[in-house]
């Protein structure tokens, strides 16, 4: 899995994530009352703006979500999850008083993805998923100005998540493989081994045992749900998947 090394320059777009920007306001605005909520969002906007940025767009999740197709569990267990009482006007203001863009069953981060991947755009967030795509990415509550994340730096993030899951999206991936563990099994062998690894491991049924999973594959599932889009996955005039991610090796 030879990968060349990344020389974008630094975009004078930011792509934001809009979705955390509305709870975070949200949340305050519960606690704080409905009147703060305008300078709440204002002022994380500006918070989440880089340095040197001309233009920003708020990206915004559709309500309709490719990966539960492909995973019927996905984010399921959020469904109990208690929603702030000011979310939706705090969604109703980024949509008013920003540029915002929302595409056809794509989340927040598939945009940011997308945008970061193709050089036009820094991804602004500070959901550490966005270490699985090569570009330039900022966490404004952790990292002091924006990087750049190396093509063989984000699949390595990736191929961390593609074993271990992601709980908090309801993503199991491979049973009693967690974070350090999938990160020493892979740096055991050469990156352009990982997805062999990988494949043959879920082969053997290292993911959650007893689990039925009918006919979805569980090795191409969960690396399709964790995997955010990327440039070429999306077609942004048709506003339509062109394809999804694969293992690179036969299944």
């Amino acid at each position: 899995m030879m990968m060349k090394k990344n020389t974008m320059k630094k975009p004078k777009l930011a792509v934001i994530d809009g979705d955390i920007i509305a709870w975070k306001s949200a949340f305050i605005a519960d606690s704080e009352g409905a009147l703060v909520i305008d300078s709440v969002i204002s002022n994380l906007i500006k918070k989440w703006t880089p340095k040197g940025v001309t233009k920003v767009i708020v990206a915004l999740s559709d309500k309709a979500n490719f990966r539960k197709d492909l995973f019927p569990d996905y984010k399921a267990n959020r469904a109990s999850v208690v929603k702030p009482d000011s979310l939706g006007a705090s969604f109703e203001i980024l949509r008013e008083r920003y540029d915002t863009l929302t595409l056809p069953e794509l989340e927040a981060d598939d945009i940011l993805g997308i945008y970061a991947s193709s050089g036009k755009g820094i991804s602004v967030s500070i959901d550490k998923d966005l270490k699985g795509v090569p570009g330039w990415y900022w966490n404004p509550e952790k990292d002091k100005k924006p990087y750049l994340i190396a093509p063989e730096d984000a699949e390595k993030w990736f191929c961390i998540q593609w074993m271990a899951g992601d709980s908090t999206d309801g993503i199991p991936g491979m049973w009693m493989i967690g974070k350090k563990k999938a990160e020493k099994l892979l740096d055991q062998c050469k990156d352009e081994q990982w997805h062999e690894l990988i494949t043959e491991m879920y082969k053997l049924e290292q993911h959650a045992p007893k689990k039925d999973y009918g006919e979805i594959d569980p090795c191409v599932a969960m690396g399709q749900c964790v995997r955010i889009l990327q440039c070429g996955n999306y077609d942004m005039k048709k506003k339509e998947i062109t394809e999804l991610w694969y293992p690179k090796v036969g299944l």
